[in-house]
């Protein structure tokens, strides 16, 4: 329970703490995000490495893992921002 201060009026309090709760939504959603984007490198990497340059979708997947590099690195910035 969050206790009520008195410096501010009621409505500034009850706007800040929802402020807050959607702000800690979007972080748990984002860092899952970024465990998913984890995962898939990792993934990709052991692919990469156990088939090496001589399968067919090689490049196909270091493309992906470039992007998907890109996409968590954007993501970051955002939850930095929050």
């Amino acid at each position: 329970m969050i206790d009520y201060d008195n410096s501010k009026t009621f409505f500034q309090f009850e706007m800040e703490r929802k402020i807050n709760t959607k702000k800690n939504e979007g972080l748990s959603i984002h860092a899952s995000e970024i465990r998913m984007m984890d995962r898939l490198l990792d993934s990709l990497n052991e692919y990469m490495t156990y088939m090496g340059k001589e399968s067919n979708a090689y490049n196909l997947c270091f493309d992906l893992k470039k992007q998907i590099e890109e996409n968590k690195e954007q993501t970051q910035e955002y939850m930095d921002l929050l």
